[in-house]
């Protein structure tokens, strides 16, 4: 039982091919993937953003609110100085008023620390919102390079598919048999040039026996990593007889 190197030779570069062409079509839907992810990250942190906008907001309107009912509440009290019945109710009002003010001036101060911070927050916003529109972008572009690349990778599968069922159809009957349960078990790691005495999987130096086997075209298996060994073309690297 024989094996022509050139049978091998072409069963080992479609195996190669489909293993690039496989890879490249799983490729893809990570990718996809990918910048699925970036953009919902993108969007998790623009509505974060947004809602800590709303909640400066909301904290600035309430401090807003107690500043005018302490400022009216202030109001009330002058109006009771006149009307107060003694020093010590007409000092007690002016208290109550030095009081309120003071609270009123810090108050004021975390408003306007608020009102800064709303306007920080909405550059954040802006910025996350540009970010978005670029990341939607990059997503909308990264499906369309996909699904056209990927109608033509479908197209070389099916072809380098159909020539490999063809170049198999040449293998010996008693031979096939193994070759499907390599080829299943490395895929295109299955087969291996000689590389001068060595295998050309593993680089394991294979013996003077197995070299005179494998230039007969006898089938043969690296005793090392189990591959099916074969002569590269003219212009390889041949080892000496």
């Amino acid at each position: 039982m024989s094996v022509p190197a050139e049978v091998l030779r072409e069963l080992h570069r479609i195996h190669r091919q489909l293993t690039d062409l496989r890879s490249r079509l799983e490729r893809g839907p990570r990718q996809v993937k990918a910048a699925q992810s970036s953009v919902e990250s993108t969007e998790a942190d623009l509505q974060a953003a947004k809602d800590a906008v709303q909640r400066a907001r909301m904290t600035a309107d309430q401090k807003e609110l107690q500043l005018k009912e302490r400022e009216g509440r202030i109001s009330d009290i002058k109006l009771k100085l006149n009307s107060a019945n003694s020093n010590r109710e007409y000092q007690s009002f002016l208290e109550q008023i030095a009081a309120d003010e003071q609270a009123n001036s810090v108050l004021s101060d975390e408003i306007l620390e608020l009102l800064e911070k709303v306007t920080e927050l909405q550059d954040g916003v802006a910025k996350l919102t540009e970010q978005k529109t670029l990341v939607d972008a990059e997503l909308a572009a990264t499906r369309k390079r996909v699904d056209e690349t990927r109608a033509s990778l479908e197209v070389d599968v099916a072809r380098l598919t159909d020539a490999l069922v063809h170049v198999e159809a040449k293998l010996p009957p008693d031979f096939r048999r193994d070759y499907d349960r390599v080829v299943k078990s490395r895929g295109e790691d299955a087969l291996a040039p000689l590389d001068g005495e060595c295998c050309g999987g593993c680089y394991q130096t294979v013996t003077t026996q197995t070299i005179n086997e494998i230039m007969l075209e006898k089938p043969i298996f690296c005793k090392s990593c189990g591959c099916i060994l074969y002569l590269p073309e003219r212009g390889g690297e041949l080892p000496e007889r």
